[in-house]
C-alpha cells in the first residue's frame, strides 16, 4: 500500500494576506510559489499563487440505474481500495453522489468522470485520462485518502470532499451550507448499501 497522500494547503493566518471570502460551494486549487499545487477554499490569495481550477457546487444526479451499471466498476473500486486502504463502500458511495456511475460525467465547471476530477487536480493526482474508471477512482480515493489523514471523522472527511478543508475546519464540523449538509447525509445514506455490497457473498442481494 502507498504512504499517505501529502497535500499542502493554503490556511496562511496573517494580516498581509489580501481580502479573501470563503464560499459554501468551492474549492479552489493554486500553485504556490515554489510550484506546489494547494487545495484551499480562499477565493484570493497573496501575489504568486496562480489559480489554476475551482470546483464549484454539487447537485445529486438522479435517474434510473441498472444493476449492470451499478457494479460495472467493482473491479476498479477494489484495486483503488487496496491501494490507499479506503473502504470500498464508501469510494462507490461517493461515485453513486458524484456521478451516478457515469464515466462521461461532466459538471458545469468541467469536473469529469465518475468521481468528479477537475483537470489540472486531476493532472496533479496524476490521472492521465479522466474519463478512464480505473485512473479516476484511483485519484478520488487517494484524495480521499488524503483527507482522512488529517480528520478521523467520517462527516468531516465527506465534509471537506465537498467544501474543502478550510471551511470544515473554520466552522468546527460539517459546515452550515445546505449542499455541503445534503452530500454528507447522501453518501452515508448510500455508504451501508455498498459496505453490504462488498460483504456480501451475492453483491445483487445486498442492494434492493
Amino acid at each position: 500500500m502507498r504512504g499517505p497522500f501529502i497535500i499542502p494547503l493554503a490556511l496562511l493566518a496573517t494580516s498581509a494576506l489580501a481580502p479573501w471570502q470563503a464560499s459554501a460551494d468551492a474549492i479552489y486549487t493554486y500553485r504556490a510559489p515554489d510550484g506546489v499545487p494547494m487545495f484551499t477554499d480562499r477565493e484570493s490569495m497573496p501575489s504568486g499563487y496562480e489559480l489554476l481550477n475551482v470546483r464549484r457546487g454539487w447537485v445529486e444526479r438522479r435517474g434510473p440505474l441498472s444493476d449492470d451499471l451499478r457494479d460495472l466498476y467493482d473491479p476498479e473500486i477494489r484495486h483503488a481500495a487496496r491501494l490507499y486502504g479506503i473502504d470500498p463502500g464508501l469510494i462507490k458511495a461517493v461515485i453513486h453522489a458524484e456521478s451516478l456511475f457515469d464515466r462521461h460525467a461532466v459538471s458545469r465547471v468541467g469536473a469529469q468522470g465518475l468521481m468528479q476530477l477537475m483537470p489540472r487536480t486531476a493532472n496533479f493526482l496524476e490521472v492521465n485520462n479522466a474519463f478512464d474508471p480505473r485512473q479516476n477512482i484511483a485519484g478520488g480515493a487517494r484524495f480521499l485518502n488524503y483527507l482522512m489523514e488529517r480528520f478521523d471523522d467520517l462527516e468531516l472527511v465527506l465534509a471537506a470532499y465537498n467544501a474543502g478543508e478550510g471551511n470544515v475546519r473554520r466552522y468546527g464540523g460539517v459546515p452550515p451550507f445546505p449542499e455541503t449538509q445534503g452530500y454528507v447525509k447522501r453518501v452515508q445514506q448510500l455508504l451501508p448499501r455498498y459496505q453490504q455490497h462488498f460483504a456480501s457473498p451475492d453483491p445483487s442481494l445486498a442492494i434492493r
